[in-house]
């Protein structure tokens, strides 16, 4: 039972990895699209009143955007630190003159094959252990020190 609970919890942690943030190819993405927004210096002062004191980044999903603001579903906020916080979806609008850089979220094959192959190899390896009982409990007897008869 731990092992279900550790891979339930690990799994989502590694394939969260598979992804990278690229610069957004378009100043109007369109809505459900994951981005990254890099706050300017300005942008740190103003969003203190909303999102927190000293951020760098707002992560989140497109709800709506246009000519002067971006309305997210802020999944998470990093500070200055580096400091991540999480976030429930609440809806925030940051304006555009808040933004230094936007970055969506892609799916990286590279990153995505790799952890395929390390996982394959590991999954590998443990059953081939189990197979051949390399790492098992032992299988022999206490080393000949049992209450046999012909022992005197």
């Amino acid at each position: 039972m731990r092992m279900q609970t550790l891979g339930a919890v690990a799994l989502p942690l590694l394939f969260a990895r598979c992804y990278v943030y690229t610069p957004l190819e378009t100043v109007m993405p369109r809505s459900e699209v994951d981005v990254a927004l890099a706050l300017t210096d300005q942008g740190r002062v103003e969003a203190a009143h909303t999102l927190g004191p000293a951020l760098d980044r707002v992560e989140g999903r497109v709800a709506q955007v246009n000519d002067t603001a971006y309305l997210l579903q802020v999944s998470s906020v990093r500070d200055i630190r580096g400091v991540v916080t999480k976030w429930s979806g609440e809806r925030v609008i940051v304006p555009r003159a808040w933004v230094g850089n936007s970055y969506t979220r892609r799916l990286s094959r590279s990153r995505t094959y790799l952890f395929a192959g390390a996982f394959a190899a590991g999954a590998a390896a443990f059953i081939a252990s189990r197979a051949l009982g390399v790492g098992g409990p032992s299988s022999q007897g206490s080393g000949g020190q049992g209450s046999g008869g012909d022992n005197q």
